[in-house]
């Protein structure tokens, strides 16, 4: 019964219409590198050294991106790593930035789905997640954290143990809402 009503408060406070903005995949797609490698043929681009991509309010850098697009050049997925790598993208115009990072960062952009491996942590609202693997489905709203199997909780110690971490914010009252409307 916790773990349910855990996971609809999860599902509340992280994910409100987690859409990214529209005008993000409209935008021209910017990337800065110490070099880069791009076949058309194949429609693969990987940029190496000091990588930021940017495309409308997404903002990825790392220290290679590999982008891979299909045959009409639309942009199917991006893989950043770095040590680690960071994401961030404005998911509504009136919310802050989601912010994510991860040593090997993979974004689906037509499935609206990233992937953060190894010290993942993602941050929305100033709730956060973190653990080994970070999946965020924008889509349907998910979010699915793993830990390291092999740790053991140690509650005496605040250093990362491998497990899964979760910040939730207090939701706000209506009251509150009401009176910073007013």
């Amino acid at each position: 019964m916790f773990l349910k009503s855990l996971s609809a408060m999860l599902m509340l406070a992280i994910s409100s219409h987690a859409f990214s903005l529209e005008s993000d995949a409209e935008a021209e797609i910017t990337i800065q590198s110490d070099s880069a490698d791009f076949s058309r043929k194949t429609g693969t681009a990987i940029y190496v050294g000091n990588v930021v991509l940017e495309q409308g309010t997404l903002l990825i850098k790392a220290d290679k991106i590999t982008l891979y697009s299909d045959e009409s050049q639309q942009l199917n997925k991006a893989i950043a790593i770095g040590q680690p790598a960071h994401f961030q993208q404005q998911m509504e115009g009136d919310k802050g930035l989601t912010k994510a990072q991860g040593e090997t960062i993979t974004y689906l952009t037509q499935e609206k789905m990233i992937t953060l491996l190894n010290d993942a942590f993602l941050e929305q609202e100033g709730n956060s997640f973190s653990g080994k693997t970070i999946n965020y489905d924008m889509i349907e709203e998910r979010i699915t954290a793993n830990g390291d199997k092999a740790s053991q909780a140690n509650p005496s110690d605040n250093k990362s143990d491998g497990r899964i971490k979760m910040i939730i914010q207090p939701a706000k009252s209506a009251e509150i809402i009401n009176n910073e409307d007013a």
